[in-house]
């Protein structure tokens, strides 16, 4: 989806969730989780979401945009902590770099994704993948200090990391040790086959700096969003006091 669609639908949602108390904000939590759902509209029956079913959400939108969407987002439901947020550079190439990107493009990038495609969205395949066991020790490693950091933040009274990082780097590591896989093969002119079924330490780490990147975005987005909402707080209550009235 892209902008303004997937502005427009988790607006709304999470408008309608905080108004009526529709419960979609808890569904897209649950969805995360892998736990079984199930909704409904008047309309019609009620549908059933199976456990572990494969979600997430990919759209564009302007920085404003998602900035008024973390703020919706950032009510201790949780959805916020579930969510990555990709802020790239909108620097402006040069020609030089456009030229070279032209050739790269016209040489070295497949025309055709479809096997690729295909390949990971085959749900014939059943694989259950697992880490090698020097990835294991680095995932038990960041685990332990998120957790150590989460708790630190609660004795000092502080707010804890608005993250579900445990989670996010394993699923992270899954998305791009089978994308790489089939990648390299397609590239090379190989037909794609099943990516093999032990993630190996080095995509862990690469998907652990990823993830660690896009965390610190959505800290700053965040951070920023609290500064904007608290100033505006601050600026109504000294209006208001100019008129004589105090707001809580």
């Amino acid at each position: 989806m892209l902008s303004p669609e997937v502005f427009d639908v988790l607006n709304k949602l999470m408008k309608s969730d905080e108004e009526n108390a529709t419960g979609d904000i808890q569904l897209l939590c649950k969805l995360f989780s892998g736990e079984r759902c199930s909704y409904h509209y008047s309309t019609e029956e009620s549908r059933i979401i199976p456990a572990n079913t494969p979600f997430s959400i990919l759209g564009s939108t302007h920085p404003l945009n998602a900035a008024k969407l973390i703020v919706k987002m950032d009510h201790g439901h949780g959805l916020v902590d579930r969510m990555l947020f990709a802020i790239p550079l909108a620097l402006r190439p040069t020609l030089t770099q456009m030229e070279s990107a032209t050739q790269q493009l016209s040489t070295e990038v497949l025309e055709d994704f479809n096997e690729c495609f295909e390949n990971i969205t085959n749900t014939s395949l059943q694989l259950r993948f697992y880490f090698s066991e020097e990835a294991q020790a680095i995932l038990r490693e960041n685990t332990d200090q998120f957790v150590s950091d989460v708790n630190d933040a609660i004795r000092e009274g502080k707010v804890p990391p608005k993250s579900k990082l445990p989670e996010l780097l394993p699923r992270m590591a899954t998305a791009l040790h089978v994308f790489e896989h089939t990648m390299k093969q397609l590239l090379a002119g190989v037909p794609a086959t099943s990516p093999p079924t032990q993630i190996e330490k080095a995509t862990l780490e690469r998907a652990t700096d990823f993830v660690n990147h896009l965390e610190s975005q959505k800290s700053i987005l965040c951070y920023v969003s609290e500064k904007y909402i608290y100033r505006a707080i601050l600026f109504d209550n000294v209006r208001a006091r100019s008129f004589g009235i105090i707001l809580e």
